[in-house]
């Protein structure tokens, strides 16, 4: 008979927040040099410069990427040219220390998906005299091996269950698991026109995120915004938030591909995940059985936790993760899995639920249980 072990303890911190500390922010926006800044006759916002310098005054926001469309419709939008003006914009606008700056594209076409990628300094697309690395707006194949090759990486924008050609659905690909590092939870409102934070939580893609774990890669959750006016970071307090050890643009870049992130509804929550002191993102093997620690801290008093549950799911099974263990309105929670088999893979990621409904779901860690 398996037996679950479930403490609870009241603490308010662990020695991993000595060591990371906590960025909020949003990697999907777009500028005038796609199909951004829609209202820029009226805010006089436009180019990516621009947005850089509005959403520095944004609240509790510590980072943004602007993700352009790689392609124009009928000459609106991307123009090859323009992709090295909005590099050299986030270079000059980023301020290590204060404000992360980043540039990158949205890859692909609707009925296809959509692809946010960073960490290219040349524009892949299909489009004649329009592009510096020609690829295919089905070929992802290709856009994987594009971002592997240059150390880049990739997230997935608002996924439907068919989209990056049946990613979800077919068979494990090792060069997409080793592109993709996060997928969205929540992407938008993209046309909201609100900088008051209050907009209410956009469609959610937590299913998706479950499929591609069951799946087998090993991806973390984000929230984006999907910015088309000029809200930068104001359209609501959902954010993805980052554990890095600096607010530094490599280290924020580095936090991504080791999936050192979680989606949170909330602006200012921290949570931090831990398997033998190794946080969310990690892979690692165990003699022993996963101890799971999870804690919760927000500074505003009024922020009460409904929920908190500790998921799991065997990587490749194909089965969706469930709850391992679960507690109310505590702040710190240890769980013990008593039945991970021998040689097998596990994940066990951490459930949030504030009272105001507000969800926070973070990235995995990953366990190989061994002799």
């Amino acid at each position: 008979m398996k037996i679950l072990y479930l403490f609870i303890f009241f603490f308010s911190a662990y020695p991993l927040h000595a060591q990371f500390n906590f960025y909020f922010g949003n990697i999907h926006a777009h500028s005038s040099f796609s199909d951004g800044c829609k209202d820029g006759e009226t805010t006089g916002v436009n180019t990516p410069k621009e947005c850089y310098q509005f959403a520095k005054q944004s609240e509790h926001f510590d980072f943004l990427g602007i993700s352009e469309h790689n392609h124009n419709v009928n000459g609106v939008g991307m123009q090859l040219a323009n992709y090295a003006v909005g590099l050299a914009d986030a270079d000059d606008e980023n301020d290590n220390g204060d404000f992360v700056c980043m540039y990158g594209i949205e890859f692909g076409l609707n009925e296809f998906g959509h692809v946010l990628v960073y960490g290219l300094d040349k524009l892949p697309g299909w489009e004649h005299d329009n592009f510096d690395i020609q690829c295919g707006p089905e070929n992802y194949t290709k856009l994987w091996k594009i971002v592997n090759d240059n150390n880049a990486f990739a997230t997935l924008a608002h996924p439907q269950s068919d989209h990056f050609k049946n990613l979800s659905g077919s068979t494990y690909k090792p060069s997409a698991d080793k592109a993709i590092c996060g997928t969205a939870l929540r992407n938008g409102p993209h046309t909201s026109t609100s900088v008051n934070y209050d907009d209410p939580p956009a469609t959610s893609y937590y299913g998706y995120y479950k499929s591609l774990l069951a799946k087998g890669y090993r991806v973390g959750p984000t929230i984006d915004h999907d910015n088309h006016n000029t809200t930068l970071g104001r359209t609501a307090a959902s954010r993805t938030v980052i554990l890095a050890r600096a607010l530094h643009r490599d280290s924020i870049i580095a936090a991504y591909k080791a999936m050192r992130f979680y989606a949170s509804e909330d602006w200012n929550t921290e949570v931090t995940m831990t398997i033998k002191d190794r946080p969310m993102g990690s892979q690692l093997n165990s003699k022993i059985n996963p101890v799971i620690r999870v804690n919760v801290a927000d500074p505003d008093g009024t922020d009460k936790i409904d929920y908190i549950k500790v998921m799991f799911g065997k990587a490749k099974s194909g089965i969706k993760a469930k709850a391992l263990a679960s507690v109310t309105e505590e702040d710190f929670i240890i769980a013990t899995h008593t039945g991970a088999s021998v040689r097998e893979i596990y994940y066990y990621y951490a459930e949030i639920k504030q009272k105001d409904g507000d969800l926070i779901i973070t990235s995995p860690v990953w366990v190989k249980k061994i002799n």
